[in-house]
Parts: C-alpha cells; sequence; structure tokens
C-alpha cells in the first residue's frame, strides 16, 4: 500500500493516511477504549502493527489519530480486520473517504475485501452497502456484549471487479 497518503476532507482539510507505528499505540488504544465493547489489546494491536497485516492509521493536521484499520491480506484476499473512526469524527463522512482510500489502494494487491460487522451496527452496515459491499453470510452469536451476544454479518466487495466498473 502506499506509506503516505493525503486525503482532503470538506470539514477537517487535509488528513495524512499512512502505516501505523508502535509509536502510534498510546493513541490508538485510546480510541479502542472509547469505542469498542471488546477492545483489541494492546498485545493484539502490537502483534498487528509487527505482523505481515496492513496496519493504516487516518491523522488529522495536528497530528491526532481520526481512525485505523487493520487488514489481513492472503492469497489475493483481503479482510478488514478492525475499522476504527474516533467518535468525535463520525457523521463527518470521514469514515467512508478513509474506507474508499484503503480500498482503492487494496485493489492493487487483492480481488476480494472481506468483513465482519455486528448485526446491530446500523451506521457500519449503511456505509458497507453504500460502498458497494454485499452480504456473503451470517455468524450466529458471534461477538460479546454487554447484554449477551450478537450476530455478525459477513460482507463482501469484489475488488477486481472495482477497475472494470
Amino acid at each position: 500500500m502506499t506509506i503516505s497518503l493525503t486525503l482532503l476532507h470538506p470539514l477537517l482539510g487535509e488528513l495524512t493516511s499512512r502505516a501505523l507505528a508502535i509509536d502510534d499505540l498510546p493513541a490508538v488504544l485510546a480510541v479502542e477504549q472509547r469505542t469498542h465493547f471488546t477492545p483489541w489489546s494492546e498485545a493484539n494491536l502490537r502483534s498487528s502493527i509487527n505482523s505481515s497485516h496492513l496496519c493504516r492509521g487516518l491523522f488529522t493536521q495536528d497530528g491526532a489519530i481520526a481512525g485505523y484499520a487493520v487488514f489481513s491480506l492472503v492469497a489475493g484476499e483481503a479482510e478488514l480486520l478492525l475499522f476504527v473512526i474516533d467518535g468525535k469524527h463520525h457523521g463527518k463522512g470521514l469514515g467512508r473517504l478513509f474506507l474508499e482510500s484503503l480500498i482503492e489502494q487494496l485493489a492493487d494487491v487483492a480481488q476480494a475485501l472481506f468483513l465482519e460487522v455486528r448485526a446491530g451496527n446500523q451506521p457500519a452496515i449503511s456505509l458497507y452497502e453504500n460502498i458497494g459491499f454485499n452480504q456473503v453470510g451470517e455468524r450466529m452469536n458471534y461477538y460479546a456484549t454487554p447484554w449477551g451476544r450478537e450476530d455478525a454479518l459477513v460482507y463482501a466487495l469484489e475488488l477486481d471487479l472495482l477497475e472494470d466498473g
């Protein structure tokens, strides 16, 4: 993937998308704790950054982390393992801008992108469907929540079709 990429947002101005580094962990962990019922641990995030996972951060002009994503890439297929936009930036179109830029870069190295999303996460589901993802499966009782278990919906996007369309 591109080493560093500048994205232009109508409200936030220029944002930078780049690989996450170990030095970014404290900021990522803070967002992770605020965002998830079951956040990834420091060990999980550190392992992803140090492994072959593709870990990208989205940073504001002042260097604050606005979002991040973790992908695995195996045999021409990518899986979005984690996609987070800091809550203070929700509803501004930042998730779409970031995800579309990541998809464009992934299209060079993968034919398809898969993801799982909580069945009750309607904002994320709307984003994925508006971008062109299609639901291809469901995992019953997949996610732990404070109120019990929640199903995961499995989505796919055919990246090799993007260049043709």
